[in-house]
């Protein structure tokens, strides 16, 4: 049992690493070499895909490292000063505060700036000049945080994994 989780936690883990690696550093340049036209639509779909997969992903690896947590009888270690003692308990609270941190910028970017950017001006209601304007100044404003935030999934996923590989051989510090 603990063996499978622990393919699962890995396999999340390479997943999510892979997904905002290939996002930030592959997809984002590709987009700006296409029609704004073409790569809205495009970005509208893959995001949809990466949403769930990155959702999924973080799932993923909170249950199977909370299940192996108490399988192994370490689940206590979560609320003690024994996480902070040890070479793998930091590590361990490296990883799990940057999972919390890739939690809040995606609920972040998938709840807030996400609607925002796909939000489009009723025919109906007779949009102004103004309101076109609006909206695309929130939609810039909107872009600009999302880039902030993916590059901040990126920086805290590799770290995350890096704290998790290191456990191993004692922990990073």
């Amino acid at each position: 049992m603990l063996l499978t989780l622990r393919l699962i936690h890995i396999f999340s883990a390479g997943v999510l690493v892979g997904s905002v690696i290939f996002n930030y550093f592959l997809l984002r340049p590709a987009l700006r070499l296409i029609p704004p036209a073409h790569a809205v639509v495009i970005a509208q779909r893959v995001g949809t895909l990466f949403t769930y997969t990155g959702w999924s992903a973080l799932v993923l690896l909170f249950l199977s490292g909370l299940t192996r947590l108490y399988l192994t009888g370490d689940l206590g270690i979560l609320i003690s000063r024994e996480l902070f003692i040890h070479g793998h308990g930091r590590s361990l609270a490296l990883m799990i505060l940057s999972w919390l941190t890739a939690v809040v910028s995606s609920s972040i970017m998938t709840f807030t700036l996400r609607p925002r950017l796909m939000s489009k001006l009723l025919v109906g209601s007779n949009p102004t000049l103004a309101d076109v304007e609006k909206r695309r100044t929130t939609q810039m404003e909107s872009s600009v945080w999302l880039d902030r935030l993916q590059l901040l999934n990126v920086i805290t996923s590799i770290s995350a994994m890096i704290a998790g590989a290191s456990i191993m051989y004692g922990g990073l510090f």
